[in-house]
C-alpha cells in the first residue's frame, strides 16, 4: 500500500515537473543551430584584457543561428566561413569582425557580385567540427557559392590537449559545434530529459572546458598566470604529433571531398598567431594560452608550452594545410605568412584585434576578387 502511494506521488511530481519545464524551456529545435537564432549579447573588451579593441562588442545571430546579416534575397554570391574563435571574433563589434568586413569590402569592389557572407564559426571548433557542420547544418542553409575555412590552431590545441577536455567524445564535439540540435525520439524530447542534458552540458563547459565570458577581464588573470609561471614549468618540446597530423590531413581531405560533392570551392586559410621563437617583450606580454590541460587548471598548475614550441606546432599544421592545397589543386591563402606576428594585429596569442581583423578581411577580399572575378 505504502509503495503504491509513493509510486503514485512520484508520478504526480514527475508529471508536474514535465508540465512546468515545458512552459519554461523552448520547444525542441527542428534543425541544427550554431548559435541560438536571433541571439543578441554584448561582450565587454578592455584595454588591458583585449588591447586594440575599443567599445562594446555587439554579437548578433540571425534567424539561421549565424553571426551574420539575414541572407539578402537579391544576393548574387553566398560565401560561408568556417572557423573557431579567431573567426567568430566575439569581442569585436558585429561590423568589426573580419567575416563581416569581408562582406563589406567585397561589396565595395567594382564589378564584384553582391555578396552575402555567412559566419559558421564558433569558439573551439576544429576540422572534426567542420565535418559535423557539413553533415548536419550545410544542407539546411541557403546554397553556397564558396567556402572559406580558417583552420589549424584548434586542431593543434586539441592534439596538445590544451584548452580542451582530456577526453573528447563525439557527443562533446556535437555539443561544442551546435548550441541547439533536434532531439531523437520521444524520450529525448521530454522536457525533463532536455533539462538534464542542459545542466550536464553547462557543467562540462563551465567546470572542465573552455568558457566564454561576457567580460574580457577574465583574460587578465590568465595572462598573469602565464607571465608568472616558473621557468621549470615551461615545456619546450612538443609530444609526438604524427597521429594528430595524419588525422588532420584526413579531415581536410574529407572537407575537400564534401565541398566538391556539394559543388562549391573550398578555400583553406592558414592560421596566423603571434607565437615565435624570439618574441619582443611587448608581444610576449600578450600571451595567455598554451597551457597543458583544460584552461581551468592553468592558473593552478602553471605548466605552459613555450612560444617557440607552439610556433613550431602551428607551423606543422599550417604546412599540412598547404600540402593539401597543393595536392588537391586548391586555391588557398597563406594568412600565416601575410599577417605580421605583432601586437598591432592580435590581442592575445592568436585572436585578432580590430586592426588585425581589417587586415585579414582586406587580404581575403583582394584574393577572392582576383581569383573569382565577377561572371
Amino acid at each position: 500500500m505504502a509503495f503504491g502511494y509513493l509510486f503514485f506521488l512520484a508520478a504526480i511530481v514527475l508529471a508536474g515537473s514535465e508540465v512546468f519545464l515545458r512552459f519554461l524551456l523552448p520547444p525542441p529545435p527542428q534543425r541544427y543551430y550554431i548559435w541560438p537564432p536571433n541571439l543578441h549579447v554584448v561582450f565587454n573588451p578592455s584595454d588591458e584584457a583585449t588591447p586594440g579593441i575599443k567599445g562594446p562588442g555587439h554579437f548578433i545571430a540571425n534567424s539561421l543561428g549565424l553571426r551574420s546579416d539575414e541572407p539578402w534575397p537579391d544576393r548574387q554570391r553566398t560565401i560561408y566561413v568556417f572557423g573557431g574563435s579567431t573567426t567568430a571574433d566575439v569581442y569585436l563589434d558585429q561590423a568589426e569582425a573580419w567575416a563581416s568586413l569581408l562582406q563589406s569590402y567585397l561589396n565595395q569592389k567594382t564589378g564584384q557580385p553582391r555578396t552575402w557572407v555567412g559566419n559558421l564559426a564558433r569558439s573551439s571548433l576544429a576540422s572534426i567540427n567542420n565535418l559535423l557542420q557539413f553533415e548536419h547544418l550545410i544542407p539546411d542553409l541557403p546554397r553556397a557559392d564558396l567556402f572559406l575555412n580558417l583552420i589549424g590552431v584548434n586542431d593543434l590545441q586539441l592534439a596538445l590537449k590544451s584548452s580542451y577536455l582530456r577526453e573528447m567524445t563525439m557527443d562533446i564535439h556535437m555539443s561544442w559545434t551546435f548550441s541547439q540540435m533536434p532531439v531523437p525520439g520521444f524520450w529525448a524530447s521530454l522536457a525533463l530529459v532536455r533539462f538534464y542534458h542542459r545542466i550536464a552540458d553547462w557543467r562540462s563547459k563551465t567546470n572542465l572546458g573552455p568558457t566564454q565570458t561576457y567580460n574580457a577581464d577574465g583574460y587578465i588573470a590568465w595572462r598573469r598566470c602565464r607571465a608568472t609561471a616558473p621557468k621549470a614549468k615551461l615545456v619546450d618540446e612538443l609530444p609526438d604529433l604524427t597521429v594528430a597530423l595524419n588525422e588532420y590531413r584526413r579531415n581536410l581531405d574529407l572537407l575537400v571531398d564534401r565541398a566538391q560533392t556539394y559543388g562549391a570551392p573550398m578555400v583553406f586559410l592558414t592560421q596566423p598567431a603571434i607565437w615565435a621563437a624570439d618574441m619582443a617583450l611587448e608581444d610576449a606580454a600578450l600571451l595567455l594560452a598554451g597551457g597543458l590541460g583544460p584552461n581551468n587548471v592553468w592558473c593552478d598548475e602553471q605548466r605552459y608550452y613555450t612560444p617557440r614550441a607552439l610556433a613550431e606546432g602551428l607551423d606543422r599544421f599550417n604546412q599540412v594545410t598547404l600540402a593539401v592545397c597543393r595536392d588537391r589543386g586548391l586555391f588557398c591563402v597563406d594568412l600565416a605568412a601575410l599577417v605580421p606576428k605583432k601586437r598591432e594585429n592580435f590581442y592575445d596569442d592568436m585572436h585578432f584585434n580590430e586592426a588585425g581583423a581589417r587586415l585579414v578581411a582586406r587580404i581575403l577580399a583582394n584574393a577572392i576578387a582576383e581569383r573569382f572575378p565577377a561572371r
